[in-house]
């Protein structure tokens, strides 16, 4: 074996050992901590752990200085074996929703300025959308994308926008931040994002922000059609995924004290679909930053 090949060997045990170090014990860790634990070079520990926040499967707080499991690494061995993975309700949503619309069902989050697909349930009717998991779309280029970027802070929206205007090499796609802005805000009363056009393979999508949750990035549920399909049965397909993100989390009981609600938006067709509340995403989103 040459030496090239060990070091490709001890690279991935080594990732398999940084992902395995996460449980209920250790829901997150600085380098330091790895290192030691695991008795790796802190040098080589603190590369690893960059990569794999680089690739959505670990988040980074900047403040902690510490690392923890995103959506992406838990949703790795979901295939394996469905009585042991797929309990959880996000994953028989999912199932739940394509199994009512015949449709290809997509669970999204935003890593990096990205948006990633972390797990598809392909459509079952013969006119289904093709996906997979792990694909990336650019953030504001993409309706998942620009929902959940709705979802935050104007501050943060704003420092999103120009983040991304100057980091986009193609000016033709680089926006207007106050333009852009304000198209989000009303995205955010809106609660839903419908696109039917401006795809390459005809296909529309529809999708909605899943529960918040504390500590966890914003996830996004979509359905992708073919357009025909996504015009006239949108409304239909929305229902399904709402009543069905009414039974994803289970609700919890009302804190001492209930935080003042800021502002509710409520659309015309679609009640109560997005709240904001005071105290929401004093940080930087777990889902844009590494």
């Amino acid at each position: 074996m040459t030496t090239r090949e060990e070091r490709t060997i001890k690279s991935a045990r080594r990732v398999l050992e940084i992902l395995e170090y996460f449980d209920r014990e250790h829901p997150s860790a600085t380098v330091m901590d790895m290192s030691r634990a695991l008795a790796y070079p802190q040098s080589s520990t603190s590369e690893l752990l960059r990569s794999l926040t680089r690739l959505g499967y670990l988040h980074y707080n900047r403040y902690r200085r510490t690392y923890s499991p995103k959506a992406r690494l838990a949703l790795l061995g979901a295939w394996v074996d469905p009585t042991l993975f797929r309990g959880g309700a996000i994953l028989e949503a999912l199932d739940h929703v394509g199994e009512l619309v015949g449709e290809t069902v997509v669970l999204s989050t935003a890593a990096n300025y990205v948006l990633q697909h972390l797990h598809v349930v392909q459509g079952a009717s013969e006119h289904a959308i093709a996906d997979h998991a792990g694909r990336d779309e650019p953030l504001l280029h993409c309706p998942e994308g620009r929902l959940i970027l709705s979802s935050y802070r104007d501050m943060h929206i704003r420092s999103a926008l120009h983040r991304l205007n100057a980091e986009e090499e193609d000016p033709e796609r680089r926006v207007i931040v106050n333009e852009a802005f304000q198209e989000l805000i009303d995205l955010r009363k809106q609660g839903y994002v419908l696109q039917t056009e401006g795809r390459t393979d005809g296909a529309g999508v529809l999708a909605i922000l899943l529960p918040p949750r504390r500590g966890i990035e914003r996830l996004a549920l979509s359905v992708v059609a073919p357009r025909e399909v996504m015009e006239a049965r949108w409304e239909e397909i929305l229902k399904i995924m709402l009543e069905e993100r009414e039974h994803i989390l289970p609700q919890q009981a009302p804190p001492p004290a209930p935080p003042r609600i800021t502002h509710a938006t409520i659309s015309s067709d679609y009640e109560g679909l997005r709240m904001v509340e005071d105290g929401q995403d004093n940080h930087e989103p777990h889902s844009l930053v590494a």
